[in-house]
């Protein structure tokens, strides 16, 4: 039986070109609705944020201990689209985990060495997300800045985008001391009378988890003839005493082994000086410390993460880590299973040699770990951040301090903070012991927290929340902060305020007003990366840096 044939459909092919024209047309809708309303993109143009978001910089990598670091890059005049594809190195720059110089001219030819530029990462942004839910302290803000002005001053076009960290949320009021975020009520006092009325921000652990900055990592270890170095290195991990079981040298594994004997490392934070060890530096702002004479107000840090991977292999006697801050001491002590925390008084100053902890108090119960009791690796860090003490092992905390047990003395720190130069500057201590056991530590490596400056270095300015100058908050007003406090514009610099009736704004200056809140930056799309020659188009991002932003 024959089958009948049925004819193809004939192809409309104008209704097919309407079809596609109508697709995209919705598809452009569709994504300028979502720009406008839900998600935008924006470039980071500046270092304010670095190392959390990075504007135009170069990166290096050691050549001596293969640390890689960035260093902060500013055009200059100051325009992102004048910034070029590789810049002149015009100063020297020096590694901060082992302080290796990179030159600024080539020894064989005499002329300038030229750095590729990375470009600033571009991020995405959650518009309007604070109309559904209220800012969280901590938060990565966008807003319209309240000291960029353009136009008329009379009627002005807030037009600049900045992005911070958002500090302070009114009613309330915030007053930076000795590095640290104190909250208090918003109509508090503006001087020490008041230190009551004031508590200590400690930060969220995904927050302080980003502002940790290295000190020295000992996985990066130098390598290099020393006749090839501009200053010698030498390990900054020491033996207190000559002879005490402990063997260091120039390797990532230190071991000890001392079956009926005791002994302590200590780390030297000054036996490398052009690595800065300890104090409040960044190599991002290496040419902001050369304008401003950062040498001069360099201030020691005590806030401290010291870990290490710790492998017994015989015996039992205690593994301790310490950290002191001012006259505090904090150890950390592993010993039959169990790992405890351990509050003294250091007496001895800033002598290693003549430190002393005494009057010790176990801070809280000591917990038992199955994990200690293994001869497998485990992951100890010992923690003192924002007048907090932690010990975590393999990643989660099994003790910390309360209130209780260890909190600042905010009116002495503010009566310090008032007088020039008077805030504490203390060497802490930084130390590992073993006694009666052989064991090995690796992958050790020393941390710190940011340093939020509260007068402007070298200069008279007074800053908004410095201590004489508290930051008072109405309702629906903000105050933000840089993650890089050394060179950031951010709010305690501005001395403009915000008055546009027709809006019903009306703030102070230092203050963002509600209205002016963009969203929360939450995803690094596009970390920075390289220009494409002869165009302004940044086509090579560094896709393995992609990452959510907290």
């Amino acid at each position: 039986m024959p089958v009948e044939q049925v004819p193809a459909p004939r192809h409309n092919s104008d209704g097919s070109v309407k079809e596609t024209v109508e697709s995209i047309l919705v598809a452009f809708i569709l994504a300028f609705i979502f720009r406008a309303f839900v998600v935008e993109a924006f470039v980071i143009p500046t270092g304010s944020m670095a190392p959390t978001l990075y504007g135009a910089h170069m990166r290096f990598r050691c050549p001596d201990c293969g640390y890689l670091f960035d260093v902060g890059y500013s055009s200059p005049t100051g325009s992102e689209d004048n910034i070029p594809g590789a810049a002149d190195q015009r100063m020297d720059y020096e590694c901060p985990n082992c302080g290796y110089i990179f030159h600024q001219r080539d020894a064989a030819s005499d002329l300038p060495i030229e750095r590729p530029v990375r470009f600033g990462d571009r991020i995405l942004v959650l518009k309007y997300l604070y109309l559904f839910e209220k800012p969280k302290r901590g938060d990565t803000v966008v807003f319209k800045s309240p000291s960029e002005v353009k136009s008329d001053p009379e009627d002005p076009e807030y037009s600049v985008n900045y992005i911070k960290r958002l500090i302070g949320i009114g009613p309330e009021s915030v007053v930076l001391l000795d590095g640290d975020v104190y909250i208090g009520p918003g109509n508090a006092g503006d001087d020490p009378r008041a230190a009551s009325q004031y508590h200590i921000w400690r930060k969220p652990e995904h927050v302080q988890n980003v502002l940790w900055r290295n000190v020295y990592d000992n996985d990066f270890i130098p390598h290099l003839p020393q006749a090839d170095r501009s200053h010698p290195w030498t390990q900054p991990w020491e033996a207190v005493t000559a002879s005490n079981g402990w063997k260091l040298g120039q390797s990532r594994v230190f071991s000890f082994n001392g079956a009926s004997s005791s002994g302590s490392i200590a780390f030297n934070a000054e036996v490398n000086p052009s690595s800065h060890y300890l104090t409040d530096y960044l190599v991002y702002d290496e040419a902001e410390h050369a304008m401003r004479n950062w040498i001069s107000h360099a201030r020691y840090i005590s806030d401290l993460k010291l870990a290490c991977t710790y492998t017994r292999h015989s015996g039992t006697g205690p593994f301790e880590l310490v950290l002191t801050k001012n006259d505090d001491c904090f150890t950390a002590r592993v010993e039959n299973g169990t790992v405890s925390l351990i509050h003294s008084k250091v007496v001895g100053g800033s002598n290693e040699r003549a430190f002393q902890a005494v009057s010790p108090k176990t801070v809280g119960q000591p917990a038992k770990l199955a994990a200690l009791s293994q001869p497998d690796p485990v992951r100890v860090e010992l923690i003192n951040v924002d007048y907090r003490v932690s010990v975590r092992i393999n990643g989660k905390e099994v003790i910390a301090t309360t209130d209780a047990d260890y909190h600042p003395d905010v009116a002495k720190l503010w009566q310090q903070a008032m007088v020039p130069g008077g805030e504490a500057n203390v060497l802490p201590h930084v130390r590992i012991t073993a006694a009666n056991q052989s064991c090995d530590v690796e992958h050790l490596d020393l941390s710190r927290d940011i340093y939020y400056l509260n007068v402007d270095p070298g200069q008279s300015y007074v800053f908004w929340a410095g201590p004489e100058k508290p930051m008072h908050l109405h309702q629906g007003e903000y105050f933000v902060l840089g993650d890089n406090s050394f060179i950031s514009g951010d709010a305690r610099y501005w001395d403009r305020g915000v008055v546009e009736p027709q809006e019903g704004i009306k703030v102070d200056a230092g203050r963002v007003p509600d209205q002016f809140m963009l969203g929360k930056a939450f995803f690094v799309y596009w970390p920075a990366g390289y220009r494409m020659p002869g165009t302004n188009v940044n086509v090579v991002p560094d896709l393995g840096d992609m990452r959510f932003i907290h």
